[in-house]
Parts: structure tokens; C-alpha cells; sequence
């Protein structure tokens, strides 16, 4: 039976699990997650087999191939599952996500017993399902569907705990923005649609759309796809849904959603709309940039836990999308080899955004499950409580930080060789110049975000306790520890020796209708890129021979050290000759404090001051001093269109008169309407 069909039976029974009886909750829980741990297994191994054999590493032993390889390629009437090289390469992501975080669903979905722990099984299920088919749709009907599906039971996710006002507020807001994208990404569809033979996308390739209309659809494309990536200023659901939703949904969101939106603005560039037009490409990677450094400055001024990691979400899709429009740009220009090497950077960095991503979304549900709370001022020290959690976040950390020997950097030194591709081989002034401007703003972006994570991982780890929401905190349970063990190891090993990772992404690239140019691995990842012929390269990465470097000059350290007889005397920092207290460590708003005062123009922060009821007679009033930060695109562009869209709606009481004549008017106006516009 082929693998992905089973994968898909698998989802189906643990869907059902939700019709289960109360009593059997527990249980069914238990059985969902493991039957969605074994569907996705199926999924990776599959879609992870049939990229090796395009990579030509083999087919493993007893394992049979169809058409497609391990993928499907199958239709019920209108409906068709088509599954080639760049759904493969997204396929991999999903079922690699959904494993471990499944695994880490055992234990951290059994706080949610008798709330509704039976449908959060289900609809997870649902949720993976709906992502899957997502990936191998082969028509637009069937790619809508799957769509829609996946918009619902994310929204219903999201709103799981819907007795918080706050909960049910971001989870209406997301279902409005998605459909708002749904609507989008179906105007795209319908006008190549109308131009081309049938709305299979073998057909649709074959469009004859042309003119400004084909700037129509690439533009609602764009607009569609790049809300549901999180893209600002189409962003600002996801701030409010990650930290709403449960931990381990957060993490699927974050980790896999936000890349099937990656997947389906690929599918129109490469196949439906090509990417011979100059400004196609400027556009995606302008708006990249645009929200990969914004992202990453709201992330530094935010406290609460999960709202940090969902900025720095957006900062993540802002350099997938600004990498390919570089891409773009390198095909549009003549430089398909070079192109090759961006698109390869775009899978490769949302592969690793979706392992770093989902570690530091599990370790956050860790933390919150231990303190109660997601506001990182209350905690610190939890790394004496929590050692394991502690040294899985501080890898995820690291590679969200970019730091050598974690898959973070891999994509993002891709990224930067794209970059400097674009204004090495172009020429024109012009753009070069706007390559200069695309560094300094990933060399602000990837400043931010180490600044960023060395204040989460300070103020929450380390240091000591903020409150007393420390005291109670604990390890977590084995199967929660093993999905972000898992997570660790695998940023550390994919970051020393990234070419199987490298290698299949780029595989999913060179076959099919893209047919793009493969290079060579160890010329992307090791030697740069340049004149491959010649062998001439602008940059060298060698993770491995980093590693050996470090363990060589620790090893030398420690020897050198060792023989010396160092005398290590331990005591309290000193301050000015008092003892320091807990109140006098650095918070995570003071931490961000010189940045938020550089960047006050775009921030704009408001700080407000309560006075508390008097604790003493003969003392003064206590002040509560509280510092906000709003979302500049809230304030300034959608809570305006709120409200004009509230005023506009009040007129229509003009027309509800109560009058039955009336409307009887009305209908018949319409009726006429109709009839003079059927015979034009």
C-alpha cells in the first residue's frame, strides 16, 4: 500500500478519536497522537525516500516505488492527488513536525483532561490531515478545499480554550485574515483559470493569462500567500493566535502552516505565472526584508513568552520570502545556476525554522506548564529546576540566533550567498545598491534576533527567581522531553553536516516542470558560490572543520589550564557595598531598553502610571508603572478600516425601513438589474 495513502487512513482514525466516550478520554488522546506520530512518519518517510532517489542515494530494501516513487498520484471524479519533487520537499517538513511534536503532544495534551482533550486529538489530527492534502493537491478545487479545511480547524484549535475573552478574540480575528487570504489566493486561481484548458495545475501550467490581468493574480497570489506566512502588514493574526493557542498547536502553526503557504506561492511562480517580470521579484524580497527586520524588533520589546517567538516567526518567513526574491530576481536576470542556489536556501531555512521553531514553541509550553505564566519577568533561574528543558532551549536559541554548528546558519548562509550573488553578477548599478541596503538590513535583523534570544534565554533561565512562581516549577515528563531532545539533536547534527539536508531540498528542485539547473552541494555549502566551472567561489563555510577548530583550541585551553593549579574563589556580585536583591537584576524591559530608545520613531511606546491604594497611613501611594508597545500596523492601518467599515455599516438602516412595499421595491429592482445585464 503506498505510504502516503496509509498516512491518510492513519489521520482518518485518529480524527475519530474524538468521537470516543468521556470515559475513554485519556485513551483516546493517547491513541490520537500516537496514530498522528505514525501517520506523519509515513509521510516523511515517504516523501524523504522518493527525494533520495532523485538525489540518486538508492531505494531502501523492501521498499516498492510507484509511479511517483513513494508519492501519489491518484483522482476520485473531480478531485486529484498529485504529489512531485516540490510538494516532496514541504511533505518532508510536515511529517518530520508532526512526528516529534506528536510525541511531545503524549504528555503536554494531559493538562487539557476534561476540557475538551478528546476533540484537541481529533482536530489535531484534522489539522495534519488537512496540511498534507494541502501538499498534494492536484487541482485548484481540491487545493481550496483542503484549504478551507485547514483554516477551520485551525481556527477551532486556536479557540480551545475559548472560555478566555482573549482566546476567542484572536481566534476570530485569525479566521478573518485567513479568509481574507482564502478570498485572495481564489481570485488568483479563477483568472488563470478562466485562461487555461481545466483547473488541474498540469493545465493550469499551460495559461494563457497575459497583460495586467496576469499582474492581478500574481498580486492576489502574493497578497494570499503572504498572509498566511505571517508577512507584514498582513501579520498582525499572528501575534495574537500563537500565544492563544495551545503550545503544541503553536508549534505546528508556526513550524509547518506558515511553510505550506511558503509552498503554495512556489507553485504559482514556478509553474502558473514564471517569474519574467523584474518587479515580481523586488516586491517578494522587498517585503521580506521589510518584515524579517520589523519582526525581529518587536520580538526584542515583547514579554510574554510565545508572542516573542511568534515576531520572530515573522522575521523568519520575512528572510524565506526576501531569499526568494532574490531568486527570482537571479532567474529573471539571466542566472538560473545562482537561482538554484537561492531556492535551495528558501527549503533549507524552512526546514530549520521549522525544527528551531518547534523546539522553542515546546520549550515554551515546558516553562508554561511549570510557572503558570508567559510573561517572562516572573520567571528566571528555572535552569536549577529545569536542566534538560533548559539546555534544549538554549540550542534552539542558538540556532534561531544563527550561530555556527546549527542548522539556523546553513539557510541563512545561503541566504546571504544569494545576496551576494545578486550584486556580484547583475551589474546594474541600481541593484547593487540595493543589495547593500538588503545587508544592512539582514545584519540589523540577525543582530536583533541574537540580542533577542540572549534576553529570553537570560531572563527565563537564568539569574534568580523574579517571583515566586519559580518555587513550584518541575521537570517535565519523558515523552515532552523527548520531542525537544529530538529537536536539539537534530539542529546540531543537520548543523555540522548539513549536505543530506542541503542535497534533498535541492533534489526537489531539479525535476518536474521547474527543471532547474542542479549545482554542486559541496560548492554551495562548503566552498561559496562563484564561477562553479572554475571552481572560484565569493565565500567559504565549513561547519565540520569549525567544529574541529573549536574542540581543538578547547582541548588546548583545558590542558594548558589544568597544569597551572587555578585557585577559584566564589562570592556575591559586588554592589557598591550592599547585597544585591532580586529587584536588581536586569528585566526583560530593561534589557531592551537601549534598543526600544534607538528605535523609538517606529516603536512608539506609551507608558502609562497608576497610583495604588494607600498601603499605610503614614506612607505615600504605591505606583504601578506599566510600559506598552503597539503594533503600529494595528493602530495606524486596521483599527481605522475597523472603524470606517463600522460607520459604513450604520447606513444601511437606511434601507431597513420595516416596510414590506418596500422591499418588494427593492427585489424587483434587482430583478430588472438582472434582466438588462443578461441581454448585453
Amino acid at each position: 500500500m503506498d505510504f502516503l495513502f496509509l498516512a491518510l487512513v492513519l489521520y482518518a482514525m485518529g480524527a475519530m478519536t474524538m468521537l470516543w466516550p468521556k470515559r475513554l478520554e485519556m485513551a483516546a488522546h493517547a491513541a490520537g497522537m500516537v496514530l498522528a506520530a505514525a501517520a506523519s512518519a509515513l509521510t516523511l518517510v515517504a516523501s524523504a525516500t522518493y527525494l533520495g532517489t532523485m538525489c540518486g542515494w538508492g531505494i531502501p530494501a523492501g521498499l516498492s516505488l510507484g509511479r511517483f516513487g513513494a508519492l501519489m498520484d491518484i483522482g476520485w471524479g473531480g478531485y486529484t492527488l498529485v504529489a512531485d519533487g516540490w510538494s516532496a520537499a514541504f511533505l518532508v517538513i510536515t511529517g518530520l513536525a508532526g512526528t516529534i511534536i506528536s510525541l511531545y503532544g503524549v504528555d503536554y495534551g494531559k493538562a487539557y483532561r476534561g476540557t475538551g482533550i478528546r476533540a484537541l486529538a481529533g482536530l489535531w489530527n484534522l489539522f495534519l490531515a488537512s496540511m498534507v492534502l494541502v501538499l498534494m493537491a492536484g487541482d485548484a478545487f481540491t487545493f481550496i478545499l483542503a484549504w478551507e479545511v485547514m483554516a477551520l480547524v485551525s481556527f477551532l484549535l486556536v479557540n480551545h480554550e475559548s472560555k478566555k475573552k482573549e482566546t476567542v478574540h484572536a481566534a476570530y480575528q485569525y479566521m478573518v485574515m485567513t479568509h481574507l487570504g482564502t478570498a485572495a489566493i481564489l481570485i488568483a486561481f479563477y483568472l488563470i483559470g478562466s485562461h487555461s484548458p481545466s483547473l488541474l495545475f498540469a493545465d493550469l501550467t499551460h495559461n494563457t493569462l497575459e497583460g495586467p490581468l496576469r499582474h492581478v493574480a500574481f498580486a492576489a497570489a502574493f497578497i494570499g500567500f503572504a498572509l498566511k506566512s505571517g508577512l507584514m502588514p498582513l501579520h498582525v493574526w499572528l501575534p495574537n493566535a500563537h500565544p492563544a493557542a495551545p503550545s503544541h498547536v503553536s508549534a505546528l502553526m508556526s513550524g509547518v502552516m506558515l511553510k505550506v503557504a511558503v509552498y503554495g506561492f512556489g507553485r504559482f511562480v514556478f509553474y502558473f505565472l514564471g517569474m519574467e517580470v523584474f518587479a515580481y521579484g523586488l516586491i517578494v524580497m522587498l517585503v521580506g526584508l521589510f518584515s524579517a527586520f520589523l519582526g525581529v524588533l518587536y520580538a526584542s520589546m515583547e514579554k510574554d513568552m510565545k508572542r516573542i517567538l511568534a515576531y520572530s516567526s515573522v522575521e523568519n518567513m520575512g528572510i524565506i520570502f526576501a531569499t526568494f526574491g532574490c531568486g527570482m530576481l537571479l532567474v529573471q536576470t539571466g542566472h538560473g545556476t545562482m537561482a538554484m542556489v537561492a531556492f535551495t536556501a528558501v527549503l533549507v531555512h524552512s526546514l530549520s525554522h521549522s525544527i528551531m521553531k518547534g523546539l522553542l514553541f515546546m520549550s515554551a509550553g515546558a516553562v508554561m506548564h511549570a510557572v503558570g505564566s508567559k510573561n517572562v519577568e516572573l520567571m528566571g533561574a528555572l535552569a536549577k529546576k529545569m536542566p534538560a528543558t533548559a539546555l534544549f532551549t538554549l540550542i534552539g536559541a542558538m540556532s534561531l540566533s544563527s550561530l555556527p554548528f546549527t542548522t539556523g546558519l546553513v539557510g541563512e548562509w545561503m541566504a546571504l550567498q544569494s545576496f551576494v550573488t545578486l550584486g556580484w553578477q547583475t551589474g546594474t548599478q541600481e541593484l547593487r545598491l540595493l543589495v547593500i541596503a538588503a545587508f544592512v538590513l539582514l545584519g540589523l535583523t540577525g543582530a536583533l534576533a541574537l540580542g533577542c534570544f540572549v534576553r529570553l534565554y537570560g531572563v527565563v533561565f537564568l539569574g534568580r527567581r523574579r517571583s515566586a512562581l519559580v518555587l513550584k516549577a518541575h521537570e517535565m515528563p519523558f515523552f515532552m522531553l523527548l520531542g525537544m531532545g529530538i529537536e536539539a539533536l537534530l539542529i546540531l547534527v543537520l548543523g555540522i553536516f548539513p549536505m543530506p539536508m542541503v542535497q534533498l531540498m535541492q533534489a526537489s528542485l531539479t525535476g518536474g516542470m521547474m527543471a532547474l539547473p542542479m549545482v554542486s552541494t559541496d560548492a554551495v555549502v562548503w566552498n561559496g558560490i562563484g564561477d562553479f566551472a572554475n571552481g572560484a567561489s565569493y565565500s567559504a563555510y565549513s561547519p565540520f572543520m569549525l567544529l574541529m577548530l573549536a574542540l581543538i583550541v578547547t582541548a588546548v585551553l583545558a590542558f594548558v589550564l589544568e597544569g597551572k593549579g587555578l585557585y577559584v574563589q566564589k562570592d556575591v556580585t559586588w554592589n557598591c557595598g550592599t547585597v544585591p536583591t532580586r529587584r536588581q537584576q536586569y528585566t526583560a524591559t530593561g534589557f531592551s531598553k537601549p534598543l526600544r530608545r534607538a528605535f523609538d520613531f517606529i516603536l512608539k511606546p506609551r507608558k502609562e502610571r497608576t497610583f495604588l491604594k494607600k498601603e499605610h497611613a503614614y506612607f505615600g501611594r504605591s505606583v504601578h508603572y506599566n510600559l506598552f508597545i503597539p503594533d503600529q500596523f494595528t493602530e495606524k492601518l486596521y483599527v481605522p478600516v475597523q472603524h470606517l467599515m463600522v460607520r459604513l455599516s450604520s447606513l444601511l438602516h437606511l434601507l431597513q425601513q420595516g416596510s414590506v412595499r418596500l422591499y418588494i421595491g427593492y427585489t424587483m429592482i434587482a430583478m430588472v438589474a438582472v434582466l438588462i445585464w443578461g441581454v448585453m
